[in-house]
């Protein structure tokens, strides 16, 4: 059946009649031959062929069909089909000669006498000589004809750059029915002016309807084909059929008034205009701003109307350009082309997107076609139970939408696809599209209530009656839909008289809370993009920036300060629950951001965000002090101190006059009562050097000092030197405590001062050594356990090399027995750091050999207070002794990996092999340093197990895989 209705709208004077048939869908790729030529000539080398051969690739990739492709430069070239692009691109050369490809195609039709499209594709002129050309021609089309009553022939023209519109608009029509005309002027849109073409010739069915005598021809692959008939008076008490010819067949068809008329269809008459003149432009566009979505009307309608009307307007601004160009004379080769090109775009409205999101818009539009939105939306209103009603009826009076007077009880039971918001007013920019965090700007927030299908019919009729204004103000309305137009005209007045360009869904309830989270690609999309396809999933980041916003300028009254907490239960949702936020914002992205500054020096969001999401999660007081630090680092680096080395030593070092009086008085305190009447004197000292560094231990073995100027790290920060430096960002705030943290302090209730409160002078110390001594990013490997000892030694050079020993088998054997005896776990340990502070050497292999004894069975009446070989070997490979590490320098990013020599099986049964496999467990992932040979023999590098490379790292694997 057929239905039709005189359209509401008249263009250039021209009434219409729309004439709508319901075919079945099918796959109509299967059995089309499409044959490709494309132009290969020496101006297409480069990109425009690269592009050419990668949507070739494409189509092969994706249809698996080897369709023919036919080359011409000065020759034609029939031998290829698609496939043969898919390793290697075409190569571009010659001259051009059309004539050659024409009879190269004749010689084809000829031969293969079936109903074939062609696809012709060039960018430039014939290089051939003009009787050939004349001659091809003739003698193609004279086949064309001959073939034209058993077969059906089509060419889609492309053009590119600098070609002829007269000639190519002849190659359109040389068919036995006129095909289509896209125009490309830079290589790259070579691929979609392509793709759209092959797309359309694989997919499209022609259809026909004969009425009154006369034919009219339309397209479709939907299961809707429209036409559009102008002039024409349809009497439906005499016509009450049609001749209906599709690919199945010829019939006649029942034509009937179509009842209700919906704004669908008009607009899809309207999209099948195209406009003469700047006047049909604007007649096109007031009535097509007139065109708003009807209650009844499904999610899907409601957005397929909405992409419709958005794809003509955008048609019609560049029709508007064109037009003016030739009012004013300037009609160059391009602009006919261009034009030419633009009346055969409505077909492709589909298939084409041209502005910065048109790969999200399509990826959006086929998973809302492929998503039966409406069906869940329906299934989810049908399983409320009365008593889930109940509780929504009794909500009425607080949530009323001011345009539609539908209370949320009333709005919910009249559609399931309508979702109660919160007005706003936003300031948009095109940034919007790519960067959601940085591309709105809130302006002011209303307590007007409002649904989302009242707010966008609202809109809609406020840019209509706009657009006559500015129109009249600006004769090229080529601003029209962009962000910086719509900032400034399009809005919409709430019940104060406030204005509002943007809505924000409010939770409500539990069943209100479903429709927003199946409906969010569709909000959010909109009020970013102004797109209901536009959705991004960075666009719910963006979303925790408004809350931040919005409770900034929140009133105080107790009707905000619901709705902001309406507003924060939608956003919990989206931090908690939605996957799009976790894949696009990261998993552990939070918890990496309060961990270290590694896990914040890689992020770009702004310092609201972990804010934000510190609040809805319950969590505010852990944030604070990492989001502060991020404040600081950022703002340093973009700000570095003139004096930023004197800072990093007087952080390092503290105050040197004070460090002066300091070590000249530690050189008559600092020492050991050597009482040799107390046995353990001598571990005792080893023992205050685990603890205090500072303090110096007694000299088992002769040493060289050969650093005796060397400045001393101070282990107490200044906190009143530090405070300076914190001035120097805020000096009204001495510790720098930026707005965004005090401001979300405020709105919490809570101390504003409380950073300043709970800061740890000594973990910001260091802090401030990462960011002004790192130039961008930090080391992996330092940590604030090691980065005073690392960046000393990056100043002052290897710690170790200030002091010497000269190892000889007796100085070895005094301080392995030391070692071996020690007590303690802490003298043990000052031991080691003092005479193998990179964990290997001569002393190191001796006391691993003696350690690895298993204990003798008469050894059970040993004092258990006594640290056994185990322990020690225990505190090696954790690198702990109680709550503090045995190597506290750079060691202290490797764990402990045995060298070859080691007897792996006889330490784990030391250790015991269950706390063994724990403790390697535990280690797995940490780094540590290659070992070079079982024997310490230097490469040839000069590197060796007791002078190792501190950059060749591994990931430990287990104890068995040895590096």
């Amino acid at each position: 059946m057929a239905t039709y209705f005189k359209t509401p709208f008249t263009v250039g004077g021209v009434e219409h009649h729309y004439i709508e048939v319901k075919v079945p869908k099918v796959d109509s790729s299967s059995g089309k031959n499409i044959i490709c030529c494309v132009d290969v000539s020496g101006s297409m080398s480069g990109s425009p062929i690269r592009n050419v051969c990668a949507v070739l690739k494409d189509i092969y990739q994706r249809t698996k069909v080897e369709y023919p492709l036919f080359t011409y430069n000065t020759r034609a070239d029939t031998t290829k089909t698609i496939k043969s692009v898919e390793n290697t691109d075409l190569d571009a050369n010659g001259g051009t000669s059309f004539s050659s490809i024409f009879t190269a195609i004749q010689n084809h039709l000829v031969n293969n006498q079936k109903s074939t499209t062609f696809i012709f594709m060039t960018d430039g002129q014939d290089t051939d000589s003009q009787d050939a050309l004349k001659r091809a021609i003739q003698m193609l089309k004279l086949s064309i004809s001959g073939l034209s009553k058993t077969i059906t022939i089509i060419f889609h023209v492309i053009g590119f750059g600098e070609v002829n519109n007269n000639f190519l608009d002849q190659v359109r029509k040389f068919g036995t029915k006129e095909g289509l005309f896209r125009y490309s002027t830079q290589s790259a849109e070579l691929q979609s002016n392509f793709n759209d073409m092959f797309e359309y010739a694989m997919s499209a069915r022609e259809f026909t309807i004969v009425i009154n005598g006369q034919s009219y021809t339309s397209s479709s692959n939907e299961e809707t084909v429209g036409f559009l008939i102008d002039n024409m008076t349809i009497d439906n008490t005499r016509i009450q059929e049609i001749i209906f010819k599709s690919p199945d067949g010829e019939s006649k068809l029942p034509l009937q008034v179509m009842q209700p008329i919906r704004p669908i269809h008009v607009v899809r008459a309207l999209t099948l205009v195209s406009p003469d003149d700047e006047e049909s432009v604007h007649q096109i566009r007031t009535y097509l701003n007139s065109i708003i979505p009807t209650a009844s009307a499904d999610l899907m309608e409601k957005l397929e109307l909405e992409q419709i009307k958005k794809e003509i307007d955008e048609r019609m601004m560049e029709y508007t350009k064109l037009f003016t160009q030739i009012k004013i004379g300037q009609v160059p080769e391009q602009v006919k082309l261009k034009l030419s090109a633009l009346r055969h775009d409505a077909t492709f409205a589909n298939a084409q997107r041209r502005k910065k999101l048109d790969l999200r818009i399509n990826k959006n539009v086929d998973y809302f076609r492929k998503t039966d939105i409406s069906g869940i939306l329906e299934g989810y209103r049908k399983n409320i139970d009365q008593e889930g009603w109940n509780k929504i009826k009794e909500q009425k009076s607080d949530w009323v939408c001011t345009y539609s007077s539908d209370d949320i009880y009333e709005m919910m039971r009249k559609t399931s696809d309508n979702i109660m918001c919160l007005g706003i007013l936003i300031e948009r920019n095109e940034q919007a599209i790519t960067s959601p965090t940085k591309g709105l700007k809130l302006i002011s927030v209303s307590n007007t209530l409002i649904s989302y299908d009242s707010f966008i019919a609202a809109m809609t009729l406020t840019k209509n009656s706009q657009q006559q204004l500015q129109q009249q103000q600006q004769a090229d309305d080529s601003n029209y839909g962009l962000f910086a137009g719509i900032n400034d005209t399009y809005c919409v007045v709430g019940q104060l008289h406030e204005k509002i360009n943007a809505v924000i869904p409010l939770y409500i309830n539990y069943e209100h809370m479903k429709r927003i989270r199946i409906l969010e690609g569709i909000w959010l999309g909109y009020m970013f993009t102004l797109d209901s396809y536009g959705y991004d999933k960075e666009q719910e980041i963006g979303l925790l920036k408004l809350l931040y916003d919005i409770m900034m300028l929140r009133t105080g009254t107790t009707k905000n300060k619901n709705l902001i907490t309406e507003f924060e239960k939608v956003c919990h949702f989206i931090v908690t629950e939605s996957i799009g936020f976790k894949s696009a914002y990261g998993e552990k992205t939070y918890e990496n951001f309060i961990n270290s500054i590694h896990g914040r020096q890689n992020g770009t969001y702004d310092s609201s965000i972990p804010l934000i999401i510190g609040h809805l999660i319950g969590d505010l007081k852990t944030i604070l002090i990492p989001v502060y630090y991020e404040y600081l680092r950022r703002y340093l680096r973009q700000n570095l101190p003139t004096d930023k080395t004197n800072i990093i030593e007087r952080l390092l070092y503290g105050d040197e006059s004070q460090r002066v009086k300091t070590v000249a008085s530690s050189q008559d305190t600092i020492g050991i009562d050597i009482n040799q009447q107390d046995p353990d004197f001598v571990e005792k000292s080893f023992v205050q050097y685990f603890h205090d560094e500072m303090c110096k231990p007694i000299e088992l073995i002769p040493e060289t000092a050969t650093g005796k100027d060397r400045k001393l790290i101070t282990h107490e920060a200044e906190v009143e030197y530090i405070k300076n430096i914190l001035k120097t960002i805020d000096n009204e705030n001495s510790f720098g405590v930026p707005v965004v943290i005090k401001n979300m302090l405020k709105y919490c209730d809570m101390n504003e001062n409380y950073v300043e409160n709970i800061i740890d002078y000594d973990d910001l110390r260091k802090e401030l050594l990462m960011i002004l001594y790192f130039d961008h990013t930090v080391p992996t490997n330092v940590t604030k356990s090691n980065v005073l000892t690392v960046i000393d030694e990056r100043i002052q050079g290897n710690r170790d090399n200030s002091v010497t020993f000269n190892f000889t088998s007796e100085t070895i054997r005094i301080v392995t027995y030391k070692i071996l005896n020690a007590k303690t776990l802490e003298g043990f340990g000052g031991l080691l750091r003092k005479y193998c502070p990179k964990r290997c050497g001569p002393v190191f292999s001796e006391v691993i050999k003696n350690l690895l004894v298993l204990p003798q069975k008469n050894e059970t009446d040993q004092d258990a207070n006594v640290v056994t070989n185990k322990d020690k070997l225990v505190a090696l490979l954790t690198n702990q002794i109680g709550h503090s590490p045995l190597y506290n320098n750079e060691m202290a990013s490797f764990c402990w990996q045995p060298l070859a020599d080691v007897n792996i099986s006889l330490l784990a049964e030391m250790i015991g092999e269950k706390k063994f496999k724990k403790i390697e467990k535990e280690n797995l992932g940490k780094n540590v340093l290659h070992c070079y040979r079982i024997v310490n023999k230097s490469n040839r590098h000069g590197y060796s197990n007791y002078k190792p490379n501190m950059n060749n790292i591994y990931r430990f694997t287990g104890y068995h895989d040895r590096y």
